[in-house]
């Protein structure tokens, strides 16, 4: 279910077309949304890996 969330939320639909003012005066709204966009996917990431992936070593 995450994983679908975050797909969606990829495609930055409701930034499309506008012009925000600038964050700090010299970052994009759009490139912050995808910076924080791939903190999350890198944290869902490493949940996966560490909670959720079994040990396949065969005993």
């Amino acid at each position: 279910m995450l994983v679908v969330v975050l797909a969606a939320l990829h495609v930055d639909f409701f930034n499309h077309g506008i012009s925000p003012p600038l964050l700090f005066g010299w970052l994009p709204v759009d490139l912050a949304y995808h910076v924080a966009w791939v903190i999350a996917a890198a944290a869902l990431v490493l949940y996966f890996t560490r909670y959720v992936w079994r040990d396949f070593d065969g005993s």
